[in-house]
């Protein structure tokens, strides 16, 4: 073993002094030594080492990334990480980058001898079928008291289990060699994460994700799992190995976060919802219309956006922001809002700007549901073909949101009574959007409007002023 040439990588001159020391009963005197990965990196790219050590310490990232580069530059290099072994993301980096060996923290002489006996024959071996199989035996050695492992055949049946495994699933060694894991399965674990699984892993990649097990007697326990296919020399899955921690107690403590989270969520919803609800409707009693206008607008877009494809999230979120279309109005004088003869063109002027106005007043907020109020209140009185206001926007570029609620406002607002005219007839109001498609209106949203207006009669029935 003298003859080796080895590259060790490490800041700290205590662990050095004691590296070298440990190498001096090996007689071995060829060891190059590096306090940082990058000017490593430099001198390995220049010289062939048989052994390459690595002390994790404060820059882990720059040590697993140097660990990246030399298997880039030569596969079978053997390399040691010194590390914890109770450090679950240093096991699995380094499963990541197919490192040989895993030596705990305090080094003890005894296990440093084996390892290097080890390496060296590694080293002098060089067959990957020798490696895969070091591999297994190294990892599962270092993890093996610490997590919950299992080996599967490539028909997935068990052919080994450690002790952590049988003592919380609470099966028996018998009773589980030979068997599918599916005898531990919670019938409310979701089959298409199993499926999706089994599809990863025979494509030869690793899968990493949360199974729901139950124990022989009913009780259920969660494993956070990593999965990897483990290949012989022609790239054919040989077996899986399965490394697993338990998070029971951690999944039960986060769900009933999530419980309290979602139920002061909704609280905050609901508040959001009631005071946009109440700011249109002040909106619109400024104008002398009713409440009901707006929950009937919020009705009718709810109602045409599903029918329009809207994503169900959306769809909801254009309802509880509909109401606020018309908040501009609050900016506009009283003369000129409840006047019951025609507007000048100069008063007209000033009754557009409303559109301007909400969204102004809307536009900063972080909240979902006033961002989509300022969409609302800026685009729906913009034209399909151009001729709307304020910023006479064209056809698809008028939000879906403009589009859908430009269409249900005209109609309810033809149907009812204003300061300026008489509510029309439902044939006449009909006749209207027929008549602007093209025109005012998206084509396509009228369509699904008339097809469908038996519905939208009900809504308007229901919310009768």
């Amino acid at each position: 073993m003298k003859n080796l040439k080895i590259l060790y990588v490490d800041s700290d001159i205590t662990n050095v002094q004691n590296i070298q020391n440990l190498f001096l009963n090996f007689f071995i005197t060829d060891l190059t030594i590096e306090d940082d990965a990058s000017s490593a990196l430099s001198l390995y790219k220049k010289n062939n080492f048989d052994l390459v050590i690595v002390n994790l310490d404060r820059y882990t990232q720059n040590s697993f990334n140097f660990i990246k580069n030399i298997k880039y530059i030569y596969n079978e290099q053997v390399c040691i990480i010194i590390t914890e072994l109770d450090n679950k993301d240093h096991l699995i980096k380094a499963i990541e980058l197919r490192v040989h060996y895993l030596l705990d923290k305090p080094i003890q002489s005894n296990i440093f001898e084996k390892i290097i006996k080890e390496c060296y024959i590694e080293i002098n071996q060089n067959k990957a079928a020798l490696l895969s199989n070091s591999l297994l035996v190294q990892y599962k050695h270092a993890i093996d008291s610490r997590s919950i492992l299992s080996k599967t055949n490539i028909k997935g049946e068990i052919t080994y289990a450690n002790n952590l495994f049988y003592k919380i699933s609470q099966f028996t060694k018998e009773e589980c060699l030979g068997q599918n894991h599916n005898i531990l399965k919670h019938p409310d674990m979701d089959m298409a994460v199993l499926k999706k699984m089994w599809e990863t892993i025979q494509s030869k990649k690793e899968w990493r994700g949360i199974i729901k097990n139950k124990s022989k007697d009913g009780k259920e326990y969660i494993w956070d799992s990593l999965i990897i296919p483990l290949l012989d020399t022609h790239n054919n899955i040989i077996e899986y190995i399965g490394i697993r921690h338990d998070i029971t107690k951690l999944e039960h403590y986060k769900n009933n976060l999530q419980l309290q989270l979602n139920m002061a969520i909704n609280d905050i919803e609901e508040t959001q919802k009631e005071v946009v609800f109440t700011m249109g409707a002040i909106a619109e009693t400024r104008s002398k219309e009713t409440a009901n206008h707006v929950k009937r607008v919020a009705e009718y877009s709810f109602l045409l956006a599903k029918l329009a494809g809207v994503s169900k999230e959306n769809t909801l979120l254009l309802k509880l922001a509909s109401p606020m279309h018309d908040i501009g109005k609050v900016g506009i004088p009283d003369a000129i809002l409840n006047k019951p003869a025609k507007l000048t063109k100069e008063e007209f002027k000033i009754m557009q700007s409303y559109a301007t106005v909400g969204y102004e007043m809307l536009k900063n907020s972080n909240k979902e549901i006033l961002q989509t109020s300022a969409i609302v209140a800026h685009e729906h009185h913009e034209k399909w073909d151009g001729t709307g206001y304020p910023r006479g926007l064209k056809k698809e570029n008028i939000h879906i949101y403009g589009r859908i609620t430009a269409i249900c406002d005209v109609f309810d607002a033809l149907g009812s009574n204003r300061c300026y005219k008489k509510a029309w007839d439902i044939e006449e109001i009909l006749e209207y959007l027929k008549n602007q498609k093209y025109k005012h209106f998206d084509p396509r949203l009228v369509d699904l409007f008339l097809v469908n207006i038996k519905k939208f009669l009900t809504i308007k029935e229901c919310y009768i002023d």
